[in-house]
Formats: C-alpha cells, structure tokens, sequence
C-alpha cells in the first residue's frame, strides 16, 4: 500500500485492525445513540426529559474526565480498551433486555447512560491516544484525518442504519446490532500491541501530573485557545444537535425514520469536510481551518433556525455537520501535533471535556424550550398546541445558540490566527 498518500496509516497491520474494528463498533453506537434519543421522544415527548438523558451520559466525563487523562497516560491503554469495551457491551445487552421485555422506564434509561459515559470517559481518551502510536510520527496528522473519516462514515452508516432497523425491527434491534458491533473491536484489541502508559516518574503524584497537563495547554496559546472554542461550540453549538429528534418531532413533523435521515445528513457534511478540508491541511493552514470552519458551523445553526420543512432542514443539516466535524478535527489535529506522547492522555482529556459540554447545553436548551412552550401556551394546552409553542421556542433558541457561537468564533478566532502550530517530534 502507498505509504505517502491519504491511506497510508492503513498500511500498518496494529492501527489497520484496530481502526477497522473501532469503525464496526462505532456503528452500533450511533444506532444506539439515535434509537435511544427516539425511544425517550416517544416515552416522554420532553425537551428537558431527552436532555437529560444526554446530561446523564456526559455526568462522568464533567466528574473525572480530566482524571482520566492522567490514568490513560499511567496504565496499558490496549488493557484499559478491552475493560471498556467489555462494560460497554454489558451495558448494551442489558438495555436491550429491558427494552425487548417492555420494562424500559426513563430513569433506567437515565442510569444506563450514565453507566455508558463512565466507561466512554476511559475508552475515548484512551483510543485517541493510542491510534497515534501505530503509526511513525510523520504519520499522525494522516492518522487523525483517519480517524475523522471513520467518525463520519459512523455518522452517515449510524442514522442510516438505525432508520432502517428503526423501521423494521424497532428499538430492540438497534440495541442489538450495537451489541453485537463490540465482538469486532474486541477481537481487534485482542491482536494489538500492549501500549504501557509513560508519564508516571519517580515521586510524582496524581496532583502533580495534573498540573503538569494543565501547565502545557496553558503554556501554548493555539492550545488553550482552540479548546476554548470548541468548549463554546460544544456548549452553545453541538447542544443544538442533541434537539435534532425533537426538532424533527414538532418542527418538520416527520417521524423516528425521517429523524434518523436527518442525522445521516449532519454525517454527509461531515465526511465531506474530512475528504476535502483535514485530509488536505498543512500544519500551517490548522489556525485558518479551525476558525473559518468555526465561522461556517455557526451560520449553518441560524440557518437551520429559519427551517421549516424537509429538505431545506436536510441540506441545512449538511453544513452544520461539515462545519463542526472541519473545526473539531483541526483542533484535534493540531493538540496531537503540538503534544508530546506522555503529556497526550492529559491534554487530549481537556479538549474531550467539549463533549460532556454538549449534554449540558442539550439539557439547558431543552429546560429552556420546555419553559418558553409552557409559558406560551400553558401545561394543559392540547399536544398539538404546546408542539407549535414548542416549534416556535426552538426557533428563538437556535437563533441565540447560532449568534453565540458566531461572536465567540471570531473573538477567540483573532487568538488563534496569531498562534504558531509547532510541531513535536520526539515523545
């Protein structure tokens, strides 16, 4: 295989079995993301309901998801993988159960989220840090762009997927498909190197490598500023894409399939931007991309605001997701180039905080519109008049969450244009 061109991390067998795994996988976590956000719509018909539902899950990255950055960094990561994934695919048999037997309640739901965010706060980090790895250094940036197209392969393969299930066989055949999909990871981890962690020292103690973390990303400006951006995309943008299911539900009135299509579309955008804007950046160009995709992503929120049916939604929708998937991974792309690999778990669990952050915002924006509808209309209204009351408060919502993101892409924009991205070599 070409080990020059945009595939070429493929050419080593360890990173290969493990990306492919990670991608099967991955799948099934999407079908279950969008099965479970439907199931909740269905069960409670609730903005604040289905946002905490997503709050749930991001709980344990808020609590120890900094933490985790120095455990990655401590412990075999390959070892830590497997335990992760092994939990993780307990917790997808029991949902599935409990939804296939008709006992499913929402506080189950509740718990069983927070379950999968607390091992997602472990396997992530750890599977960010470790891809890198399997490759030579000079390959990173190549491998990052990787792991962006196999995200957005999930993306588009995920809603699709769950659509069709969603139609066919239900909830409980997305829950199973996604138990199913963690056998594949597991079997490449199995075959992968040990990857020991490198960052404890003599006399050093938790606290210590800590700071030691928190000293490096303060220390470079492109760092600190780009994880402040996606912190503020993450909380005021991303949140926006938790609402989709509800969006979908009273805004386009269309039902579980139609909503899954819909993120199939943030998913087009999204591997668009990897093909055509991360595969191809320079290291000089990572400043540019990530605030003028930063820019784009906020713009598609407040046209996506004034959306009121189908397919103009649809197309709105791909570049939402073009927008964020073209910031996010230049941001990543430029922490795994700048960072050193014993410092990576650390830093690399500061910018993952950005997606707890879109669980808040899910669930702030959800209360939000739950409070403006209820207001508006009253708690006893008919569900066809608190829906359009609903409709309209998610319009005014997505129109602030867009202006937000829009002033703080451009403030912190004018930072990270004066920054450097310089390269670190050695480990």
């Amino acid at each position: 295989m070409n080990r020059e061109g945009f595939w070429a991390p493929l050419a080593y067998p360890d990173y290969a079995r493990l990306w492919s795994g990670f991608l099967v996988s991955h799948v099934g976590d999407a079908i279950q993301m969008h099965a479970q956000a439907w199931l909740v719509t269905e069960l409670t018909h609730s903005g604040l309901k289905l946002g905490g539902v997503v709050l749930a899950q991001a709980i344990p990255r808020l609590v120890f998801g900094v933490f985790a950055g120095v455990i990655v960094d401590r412990v075999d990561r390959r070892r830590l993988l497997i335990w992760t994934q092994t939990l993780a695919m307990v917790q997808s048999v029991l949902f599935f159960a409990l939804v296939a037997t008709h006992r499913i309640t929402y506080p189950m739901i509740i718990v069983l989220a927070a379950a999968l965010g607390t091992f997602d706060t472990l396997n992530l980090n750890a599977r960010i840090t470790l891809m890198p790895m399997l490759v030579p250094p000079a390959l990173i940036p190549r491998s990052i762009a990787m792991t962006a197209v196999s995200v957005n392969v999930v993306q588009i393969a995920g809603p699709t997927l769950a659509a069709i299930l969603i139609g066919s066989t239900g909830i409980p055949g997305c829950l199973a498909a996604n138990a199913l999909t963690f056998l594949v990871a597991l079997v490449s981890l199995v075959r992968t190197p040990n990857a020991p962690g490198s960052s404890h020292q003599v006399g050093a103690t938790f606290g210590d490598e800590l700071r030691e973390g928190f000293a490096f990303a303060r220390a470079r400006t492109i760092v600190w500023a780009s994880i402040a951006l996606c912190y503020a995309i993450g909380l005021f943008g991303m949140s926006v894409n938790r609402l989709i299911a509800l969006y979908a539900s009273v805004v386009l009135h269309t039902d579980g399939r139609g909503y899954a299509f819909l993120a199939t579309a943030m998913g087009v955008g999204a591997l668009g931007a990897s093909l055509l804007v991360t595969a191809r950046a320079k290291p000089s160009q990572l400043p540019r991309n990530i605030v003028l995709s930063a820019v784009a992503f906020s713009l598609s929120i407040l046209v996506l605001a004034r959306m009121r049916s189908y397919l103009p939604a649809f197309v709105a929708l791909i570049a939402f997701g073009a927008g964020q998937m073209a910031s996010r991974s230049a941001v990543t792309t430029t922490i795994q180039t700048v960072t050193p690999n014993r410092l990576r778990g650390r830093v690399t669990s500061l910018l993952t905080l950005d997606f707890s952050l879109w669980s808040v915002g899910a669930i702030a924006l959800g209360w939000l519109a739950d409070r403006v509808a209820g207001s508006r209309v009253g708690l006893a209204a008919p569900r066809a008049v608190h829906d359009a009351a609903l409709a309209w408060s998610l319009h005014w919502i997505f129109v602030g969450a867009g202006l937000v993101c829009f002033v703080v892409s451009l403030a912190l924009g004018a930072v990270i244009l004066r920054a450097r991205v310089e390269p670190h070599v050695a480990s």
